[in-house]
């Protein structure tokens, strides 16, 4: 009975939800892969599970969340990102794991695509390192500051220190052919110079310009800047209708803009696996040379219908 209670909890995923019914699932080309989703800056795992329905529904074998809250984010403002490195590097290899050792997709929300890109460099931050890249297929960030440390900031903060690491030592698509990366930004949200209306609105205005920089003329998600998201090298989706996801829809995982980035991260990461699969290093050179951005993109690529839903997440 023990030995029953043991196999129940390993197959547990780690965000501790049972996977979803296997018949809601669609055709990925035969390769279903597995996907961990690492939470943006003060939020809550909570917070992902319908972006995690929606993932299911569109093919993925499973979806694990990583356990980061919001208690871990204020820490990391005290201490730095170190901690939270080793928490989503855990995470990786986790959900590595449980694929049977077949590199995944990881999906990073605003901070935590910094938090996933620590996690895969070879190189330590403050004195801690995980080095999963060859552990990740695919590295998917949604509304992430990877520019962050370029932006006007009167002194730096955690996230200025990582970003600024990630920019000497892990720079753009630092892991690519061999990982995927494909980088998603909005410039919905231009600069205003109108207060907001209501306290709170001020409140979280200034705290996020504290965080990640004002808006610039180029515009933004509402929060990251678009001249913020993107890599060198990466794959590179940039939307005009979409917001952070802090608040205000749509964000970057309803249903409508998850079928404009997920078809094309699921393409990279079966080519990715395909070049570790290959000769030589040589066997991606053919897909790297295709044009990396796609600016202006509006129309969703469904995969297959899906039931409209009424959450908002």
């Amino acid at each position: 009975m023990a030995t029953d209670r043991s196999a129940k909890r390993a197959a547990r995923p780690a965000d501790g939800l049972a996977p979803a019914d296997a018949g809601a699932r669609i055709d990925t080309g035969g390769r279903q892969p597995h996907v961990l989703i690492v939470g943006g800056f003060l939020t809550e795992p909570l917070s992902y599970r319908p972006l995690r329905r929606r993932l299911l529904a569109r093919g993925a074998a499973s979806v694990t969340i990583a356990p980061v809250h919001i208690p871990d984010w204020l820490a990391a403002g005290m201490v730095g990102f170190g901690p939270l490195l080793l928490r989503t590097g855990l995470a990786v290899r986790r959900v590595h794991r449980a694929a049977g050792d077949t590199p995944i997709i990881v999906v990073g929300h605003s901070a935590g695509g910094l938090l996933s890109r620590l996690a895969m460099s070879d190189i330590p931050f403050r004195g801690r390192r995980m080095a999963v890249s060859d552990r990740v297929g695919a590295l998917v960030t949604l509304g992430t500051p990877h520019d962050l440390a370029q932006q006007p900031f009167s002194f730096a903060h955690a996230g200025t220190e990582a970003a600024a690491f990630l920019s000497r030592h892990a720079p753009g698509a630092r892991f690519a052919p061999r990982t995927a990366y494909v980088t998603v930004g909005s410039d919905l949200v231009r600069p205003t110079v109108a207060p907001a209306r209501h306290l709170w609105d001020r409140l979280l205005g200034a705290l996020f310009r504290f965080a990640v920089g004002p808006t610039t003329d180029a515009g933004g998600d509402g929060i990251v800047q678009l001249s913020a998201v993107h890599l060198s090298g990466a794959r590179q989706l940039s939307f005009h209708d979409v917001r952070h996801g802090h608040f205000g829809n749509p964000w970057y995982g309803d249903d409508e803009v998850v079928d404009r980035w997920w078809p094309v991260a699921v393409e990279l990461w079966r080519e990715a696996l395909a070049v570790r699969e290959g000769p030589g290093p040589e066997a991606g050179a053919s897909r790297r040379s295709r044009p990396s951005v796609d600016h202006a993109h509006r129309t969703p690529m469904a995969l297959a219908p899906i039931a409209p839903g009424n959450d908002i997440g």
